[in-house]
């Protein structure tokens, strides 16, 4: 009896605006609505305003709003800065680990993202400017300086140096196949028994979790593999990557996505794209780098 119920009720659920995609602002304006709604009728007939109360509250769980079109008309109408405080969807830019992964040893130090020594008063790399840091050691560089004949990139643009690139293509053909918990475990130092992947909410994107708890999410696990990758590749290039907290060193392969010419898993070209990021609160224009053969996403990047 009970199942057939939840069945029941199950055909009234709106799964894209309920539950982890439900809509705060679509939700309180709904509410206030029905108190609206059932507090006229009720002032005619006060049991007939207790059912129109109880009526909407049941349809604003299950549906997440009670009037038609809601959600369109609070993405439209709502102030950015509102729906931001309410939206579940991380801001794009590429997926990142959060700071208290890992061994919490490692992600212990100075919190000001300005400093340029790290806890053990060594010097340190300045991970909010990837592309300086980059430059400076021999990541990448003037397109003019290592294109080969026949390239079409402006010369004054930014391009992976030949060495890192390869380098970088070597880490992704031998981190391609393998098994993402115990990769994910490896950066993180932490036991691959305690990772777990899954597919998000987004199609083709991915959350990892260690002992249960989000640790980071990524568009597509093409762009998993370029980050893991990418730290293996970085780690024998930049001084100090050792001492670097996770969070920084999650900023700088996320950098680093934005160079990839070749996708990291059917090995096919990337293109820079246009679309709109729809979420529970709102829509966002973004670059999108997604790769030719396979459509994975690699990095999105607000217009």
């Amino acid at each position: 009896m009970e199942s057939g119920q939840r069945s029941g009720l199950d055909r009234f659920r709106q799964p894209e605006y309920t539950g982890e995609n439900r809509c705060v602002p679509c939700t309180a304006v709904n509410v206030v609505i029905a108190v609206v709604i059932a507090g006229a009728v009720g002032f005619l007939y006060f049991p007939a305003g207790l059912v129109v109360l109880a009526v909407s509250v049941v349809a604003i769980y299950l549906r997440g709003y009670l009037v038609p079109g809601t959600p369109t008309l609070t993405k439209r109408y709502f102030p950015d800065w509102l729906l931001a405080t309410f939206d579940k969807t991380p801001d794009p830019g590429g997926g990142a680990l959060e700071g208290d992964a890992g061994d919490p040893s490692r992600t212990a130090g100075p919190t000001d993202d300005r400093a340029k020594e790290d806890h053990d008063g060594e010097p340190a790399i300045d991970p909010l400017d990837p592309e300086t840091t980059f430059l400076d050691h021999g990541v990448i560089a003037p397109c003019g300086d290592v294109s080969s004949p026949g390239d079409d990139r402006p010369e004054d643009d930014l391009c992976l140096t030949e060495p890192f690139r390869t380098a970088w293509r070597r880490e992704m053909d031998a981190r391609r196949g393998g098994d993402r918990e115990t990769q994910v475990g490896a950066f993180l130092e932490v036991e691959p028994e305690l990772v777990t992947s899954e597919r998000a909410g987004d199609p083709g994107s991915v959350e990892i979790r260690i002992d249960g708890e989000l640790t980071g999410r990524w568009e597509s696990d093409a762009a998993l593999v370029a980050d893991l990758a990418g730290a293996a590749a970085l780690e024998d290039r930049l001084p100090g990557w050792d001492r670097l907290r996770v969070e920084r060193r999650s900023q700088l392969v996320n950098g680093l996505r934005t160079f990839l010419d070749r996708c990291p898993t059917c090995g096919e070209t990337v293109t820079l794209g246009e679309e709109r990021v729809e979420s529970c609160c709102r829509s966002r224009a973004v670059y999108v780098i997604s790769c030719d053969g396979c459509d994975a996403r690699l990095i999105e990047v607000p217009r």
